[in-house]
């Protein structure tokens, strides 16, 4: 089974990223990817991003909708280590955003 990006550079919907897949996307606005691991229930990882003042909102929200008992017993036991996860992952997408303007801003792109 082949798995990841068509494109380096480009996001499509359907591709894939570590264990989610694209669902939806309106770039610069807007990501949705669907879970792809096994769980008891299904999960979605959202991204909604908006203009402020000096910069932008970045929106992250993390939906599970599970399957019976198993699946809330999951949800609620695992809650510590997701807030965890999801507080590390939109904190390093922060600093990464800011590098790579700091980056364009003295004439060198970032990598893909």
């Amino acid at each position: 089974m082949r798995r990841g990006r068509r494109d380096a550079r480009q996001l499509l919907p359907g591709d894939v990223v570590d264990c989610w897949r694209v669902e939806s996307i309106v770039p610069p606005q807007h990501l949705r990817l669907t879970a792809e691991m096994k769980l008891p229930g299904r999960a979605w990882l959202e991204f909604e991003v908006r203009p402020a003042q000096g910069g932008v909102i970045v929106r992250q929200t993390a939906t599970f909708d599970p399957v019976g008992l198993p699946g809330l017993a999951y949800w609620y036991l695992l809650f510590p280590l997701h807030e965890l996860v999801f507080r590390g992952m939109i904190r390093n997408l922060g600093r990464a955003a800011v590098a790579g303007s700091v980056e364009a801003e003295n004439g060198a792109l970032p990598s893909p």
